[in-house]
């Protein structure tokens, strides 16, 4: 008989989406902020129903509406567990596996692994060195239009 509770694979994967998705909404909202949104709050959580907003932001809104500050340690620290979480379903998706659950079970451990290299990324190297290639190439694209 097949059990009601999901499986501890299935759990951790689910969960690790929540957080994929909790931290680019977080990123998105304190971005929009520094960029003096009128609604950063509600940018942020429509991210969770809109996701291809995103997109739509990086490419429209950016270009045209500088930072009017620095990046905040929660916008530093939201982008870091975005990219360690990104960064896990991307990475453990491509490994080969036979096993069936085992690839559900790597995907928080990756997540582990990953967040100190994306902290040494966005903390470390500093924040413009992740996000002012994605800046020019959308202002590129933006004026060719």
């Amino acid at each position: 008989m097949p059990s009601v509770l999901p499986s501890l694979g299935h759990a951790g994967s689910a969960s690790l989406f929540w957080i994929l998705v909790v931290a680019s909404s977080v990123w998105l909202s304190r971005n929009a902020a520094a960029r003096d949104h009128r609604f950063p709050n509600l940018l942020g959580a429509l991210l969770v129903v809109i996701p291809i907003g995103v997109l739509a932001y990086l490419v429209a809104y950016c270009p045209k509406h500088p930072r009017t500050g620095p990046a905040s340690p929660a916008e530093r620290g939201a982008l870091a567990v975005f990219f360690a979480a990104g960064g896990s379903f991307a990475t453990v998706g491509q490994l080969p596996f036979s096993l069936p659950g085992l690839r559900e079970l790597l995907y928080p451990v990756g997540f582990v692994v990953l967040l100190p290299l994306t902290h040494l990324v966005v903390y470390r190297r500093g924040y413009r060195v992740v996000t002012d290639p994605i800046s020019r190439r959308a202002a590129a694209l933006h004026r060719r239009e």
